[in-house]
């Protein structure tokens, strides 16, 4: 399973408006034309608690690349954090749709250096009417900011798997690598036994025996260091679900043998699936809400209040009645009005300016993934099968006497650096294909 069937698999997925879920009771302003369609008391949003899991997940003799996966993604803080601020826009989206409320207005008159008898007091209510459709008009704005919040929690999640994984190829490869080492110990070992045979039976000098202690001894090393670099790469993997020890004994796997590269052409079609740009959409929608409230603005809204006058001298009462409508003498709204068209047009630049740097960072991974499987294929098909044979062949004409020990040393270590280099390429190869597949949001396998 590749990573991106994992990274889908293992999440829910969001809705086509960007939204991981759609938050109960809230209405949607994408089906309704007015104010008048939206309730008229605020209504209540659903918390949904933080998908995954908390604390720190226990010991994994053997982790497979789905677990590591899983368990970054569900215990990632950078996740949550993302799934935190979806519900914080929710809860933003529900205040944008509320009506203001009435002011309870009490005025007292004459109070103070006349008579007591000449007191008037009013009780009123005052309540702002909204023209222009104005609440309906900030819930669609800040409906596309909670969408625009899930997209980013799927970019967020999409960063983590990625990183995860590639992490895991790296401890993949410390681990291919110390076994293909520890194959070198042996061989060294077995050629100074050899050597030492061929010192005591008078057919070679002593000189001889000490390079052979020196490239076992070297051998030995270079396991000591790679078992070294593989703790290093089980740490840093571990980091990634919040672990600061190690948690697991190994990784189960091997490095794949691919080395199918597909046509940048046919990649350049699929990354509309990337969450940095398919967010692009609702970003520009979003400008365009905020474009819409910035213009109902310019639209005054009336006040209307009414109440009760009291009049202390005859101990009576009226009832009296305002309106008050703003008049738009100096303030039109128009320099926000001017910046949201404004910003609109920079939605559009920046929209393909993401996309322009979506498609730098393909042509860098592919251009990695090309340079990996050409060098794989090299490797595998004209440099290790030669120098294999070439060893076989110096250790056979060594033990005839035909050849010294140096050229016995120089063939064995040139055939386990190969394979060493051919791990290496595989594990670019696999890294590099990670990171495409994260671009495009899909397997390679299928392209």
């Amino acid at each position: 399973m590749t990573v991106c069937a994992i990274l889908f698999t293992a999440m829910p997925a969001m809705a086509d408006d960007g939204h991981l879920h759609s938050p109960r009771g809230v209405p949607n302003p994408d089906v309704l034309t007015s104010d008048r369609d939206l309730p008229r008391r605020e209504w209540a949003v659903e918390i949904h608690a933080v998908p995954g899991a908390f604390g720190k997940p226990g010991f994994e003799r053997n982790l497979t690349l789905k677990e590591a996966i899983s368990r970054a993604l569900a215990y990632n803080p950078a996740v949550k954090a993302a799934f935190i601020e979806i519900e914080a826009r929710h809860g933003e989206e529900l205040q944008a749709g509320v009506k203001p409320n009435p002011e309870l207005l009490v005025e007292v008159e004459n109070f103070a250096g006349g008579r007591a008898q000449s007191v008037e007091t009013t009780f009123s209510l005052t309540q702002a009417i909204e023209l222009g459709d104005k609440r309906l008009k900030r819930l669609q704005a800040a409906h596309l900011d909670a969408s625009l919040a899930g997209w980013d929690y799927e970019g967020v999640r999409v960063q983590v798997a990625t990183a995860a994984a590639r992490a895991f190829v790296d401890v993949i490869t410390a681990q291919e690598r110390i076994r293909v080492l520890r194959e070198f110990v042996t061989i060294a070992e077995k050629t100074q036994t050899s050597v030492d045979a061929r010192v005591k039976g008078g057919k070679a000098s002593p000189i001889e025996f000490d390079r052979s202690i020196v490239a076992a001894a070297r051998a030995k090393a270079l396991v000591a260091g790679e078992q070294a670099r593989l703790a290093a790469a089980k740490r840093r993997l571990s980091i990634y679900w919040g672990s600061e020890t190690v948690d697991f004994g190994a990784v189960t796997g091997r490095l794949g043998n691919g080395r199918g590269v597909p046509s940048l052409a046919t990649l350049k079609s699929l990354i509309d699936n990337n969450p940095e740009l398919a967010r692009w959409s609702d970003e520009v929608g979003r400008r365009n809400a905020q474009l819409d409230v910035e213009v109902s603005k310019s639209i005054p809204d009336i006040k209307f209040g009414a109440g009760v006058r009291h009049f202390a001298d005859t101990d009576s009462a009226a009832a009296v009645a305002t309106v008050s409508i703003p008049l738009q003498f100096f303030d039109r709204n128009t320099g926000a009005i001017v910046a949201a068209e404004q910003r609109i047009a920079k939605a559009e630049q920046d929209r393909e300016a993401a996309r322009n740097a979506l498609l730098g960072s393909l042509a860098e991974a592919v251009g990695e993934l090309e340079v990996a499987a050409a060098l794989l294929k090299a490797l595998e098909t004209q440099v290790l099968p030669p120098a294999q044979s070439a060893f076989e062949r110096t250790k056979t004409g060594y033990d005839e006497g035909k050849f010294d020990i140096l050229n016995v040393l120089d063939a064995q270590r040139a055939v386990f650096e190969t394979r060493l280099d051919v791990l290496v390429a595989r594990a670019d190869y696999e890294k590099a294909r990670v990171r495409v597949e994260a671009i495009v949001g899909r397997d390679l396998g299928g392209l």
